[in-house]
């Protein structure tokens, strides 16, 4: 078996030729091909068909100099008989590999259904004389820049995760005006990024057009929704079609007169590097919305209720729950076949999906430089093996990426596969499925903890709060293992919609110091914190009617930075500013090192201080919070068991950046819901 960073078989292959994989499946599958019609941008011109040759088997296969083509930008498709439950017969299908797809040029199998379902967006190549060159649909070429030097990543320890749904949506000036005006791009991201860059679609927006938010907030770590191609408009994508290719809306900014968007991609994922930024990227493999499902659907895909007795039809972490394909189509991962192998080029023994997802892996960590992967519903991938695989070839391509470098470790240390999978299960972790989980339960914990609550009858307030700030009271033994959250894009149901409409719910109408006390607790607990976009100023749902639709509703939810500038949210962004300094500077917050040094439950009071980090080896940071309508800011209260300061230390406060002196850092004012945070420096 070659390894990850070997050449790749069908790489090498698709620099001349078009070729179309289909293990073992009685296809004799043709190339349908042509120019786009300059003056008419849905039709193409000169379409031509010729059939493809297998060798060896399961591979189909043409020489591009062999079509007697001139040099251009050309579109095909695949011609296949359709293998799908719905059988559709002869029917052109997308390459499953294509490396750019156009939605101005789409065909539909049988009946023209007129939904995005089963339409089939050709695919995008520019030929030169024998040579095939990846392109936008724009025309434009694409070439893999350099990657970032490794020195230049944060470490696992030290990351501050931005979770940023890239198609957000902006809702109506005046209530009752239409929502989702426009829709986020590539471009809009980068924006955030960078002050020179003005936006794409949210161009009028001053905190895209002049400002730099995201650079401003301080975060060192970018996770984008999906950003491969989903056939669903206006969503966040978790419907991938097209799993090689950037997503096609993503890259069509109204100022583009066409999509390109592996060019802006490329870009947006540069200037996250150049601002010592790591790229995570976001995987959905429990289910597709992919081309094989009609090239070759029983290799590549199950249905599970069709299958009750096949141990593939069921979740990993609930065994006797089947896969939910949530729309798409499950993918098939415990049967293996005899076929040729795009990695290796030889005829061997393995799972199609296994080769397809590993093959697409290779495309993203080379071409588009991933510092991360987030694995979506890897419960309903329902396959741990192939998950370790996948987890191991990805740190392998990392590592051969920095091949110079002499140790493991660095480079361990600035690459993680996080899985999401709300039952947290920790085997994954401890197997060496995944790096980490996320930590459903820190949410659980903290909604509670803000509202001065257990978080439920067999947990009292205390240990509410313990479990809360150091993840390994519920079995995670590192500091980079657990990705805490208050709130993720997961914003449907009970008590996980943003922070500012949950405490609303729950009769909270001042907003703004329990959100600061959230955001102490998110940044100062074992584990690494994770950002939704918008909670950082406590954004709001402008969705009303989420609360009836809890499915795709919430996908349509604008993230509003506009917000950000209003007196009090600004205040809310700016101390979450220097707590998200503070935790990447910090020693102390990136170990699992911490300490409960008081306990205040006396006279209605819920007050707990903790510190974090080794003395012997960090500057420490202790946290005092009060979890109390208690009102302590008539008279000194005392924090005992307050740790020594050695000698030329000194503390000062971080969200209010003031020193504290050394003989009253232990006596301090308290209001309601008032989180404090001290730093030895």
């Amino acid at each position: 078996m070659a390894e990850p960073g070997d050449a790749v078989d069908m790489f090498t292959r698709r620099q001349n030729e078009f070729v179309l994989w289909v293990p073992e499946v009685a296809q004799s599958p043709s190339l349908v091909i042509g120019k786009l019609e300059p003056n008419d941008p849905d039709k193409l011109v000169n379409e031509r068909t010729h059939d493809l040759t297998e060798m060896p088997k399961g591979l189909f296969r043409i020489n591009a100099g062999s079509l007697g083509l001139d040099d251009g930008v050309y579109h095909y498709w695949f011609k296949i008989r359709d293998t799908s439950p719905e059988n559709f017969g002869p029917m052109l299908v997308t390459d499953p590999l294509a490396y750019a797809v156009d939605y101005r040029v789409t065909r539909y199998p049988g009946i023209e259904t007129g939904t995005s379902k089963w339409r089939q967006p050709a695919a995008m190549i520019r030929l030169q004389g024998d040579r095939l060159i990846p392109c936008d649909p724009s025309g434009n070429d694409f070439k893999a820049g350099e990657g970032p030097s490794l020195s230049t990543l944060p470490l696992n320890n030290q990351l501050v995760i931005y979770e940023l749904p890239t198609s957000w949506s902006r809702a109506g000036i005046e209530p009752g005006d239409a929502q989702e005006q426009d829709i986020g791009t590539f471009l809009d991201v980068r924006a955030l990024l960078d002050s020179n860059v003005p936006g794409g679609n949210f161009s009028n927006n001053a905190v895209v057009n002049t400002g730099a938010h995201l650079l401003d907030l301080g975060i060192n770590a970018l996770e984008l929704l999906p950003p491969a191609d989903a056939k669903a408009r206006r969503e966040w994508g978790y419907a991938t079609a097209n799993y090689f290719t950037p997503d096609y809306d993503l890259g069509l900014p109204e100022q583009h007169a066409a999509a390109q968007p592996m060019q802006d991609l490329a870009a947006l994922v540069d200037t996250c590097h150049k601002s010592g930024i790591r790229f995570i990227t976001d995987l959905v493999m429990a289910f597709g919305h992919d081309p094989y499902i009609h090239i070759a659907y029983n290799q590549f895909h199950i249905k599970p209720n069709a299958e009750p007795t096949n141990e593939d039809s069921y979740q990993s972490s609930r065994h006797w729950e089947m896969r939910d394909g949530w729309g798409g189509q499950s993918w098939r991962y415990i049967k293996t076949i005899d076929t040729y192998s795009p990695l290796t080029g030889a005829t061997t023994r393995l799972c199609p999906a296994w080769e397809f997802h590993r093959l697409h892996l290779k495309h993203w960590m080379s071409n588009f430089h991933v510092d991360g992967l987030r694995l979506d519903s890897v419960n309903n991938i329902g396959n741990w093996y192939f998950i370790k695989q996948f987890t191991t070839d990805a740190k392998n391509l990392f590592r051969a990426r920095y091949a110079k470098v002499s140790l493991d470790t660095d480079r361990d240390e600035r690459f993680l596969v996080i899985a999401e999978e709300l039952a947290v299960p920790l085997d994954m972790i401890r197997s060496g499925t995944v790096d980490a989980l996320w930590n459903e339960t820190f949410q659980g914990l903290l909604r509670a903890a803000v509202l001065g609550e257990s978080v439920d009858s067999s947990t009292n307030f205390e240990w509410t709060v313990r479990k809360m700030i150091d993840c390994t009271y519920l079995g995670f033994t590192s500091s980079t293992q657990a990705i805490n959250y208050i709130t993720s894009h997961d914003v449907a149901g009970y008590r996980k919609e943003r922070l500012y409409d949950f405490l609303g719910h729950n009769g909270v109408y001042e907003k703004e110091q329990r959100t600061l006390l959230a955001f102490v607790c998110l940044l100062t607990a074992v584990g690494i914190p994770m950002i939704f976009a918008g909670e950082e100023f406590c954004d709001q749902m402008d969705r009303h009617d989420l609360d009836a639709k809890m499915g795709r509703e919430k996908q349509m939810d604008p993230v509003n930075f506009a917000r950000r500038d209003e007196p009090w949210r600004r205040r809310v962004f700016d101390r979450n500013k220097r707590l998200i300094a503070l935790r990447k500077r910090s020693e102390a917050l990136g170990v699992i090192d911490t300490k409960f040094i008081h306990m205040d439950f006396s006279n209605g009071r819920r007050v707990m201080a903790w510190v974090r980090g080794d003395a012997e080896k960090h500057n420490l940071v202790v946290v005092v919070a009060n979890f109390s309508e208690q009102d302590m800011r008539d008279g000194e209260y005392v924090v005992h068991n307050w740790p020594g300061l050695p000698e030329g230390k000194r503390w000062r406060e971080v969200t209010e950046e003031r020193e504290v002196a050394t003989d009253q850092v232990d006596s301090m004012a308290l209001s309601p819901w008032e989180a404090r945070v001290y730093e030895m420096y």
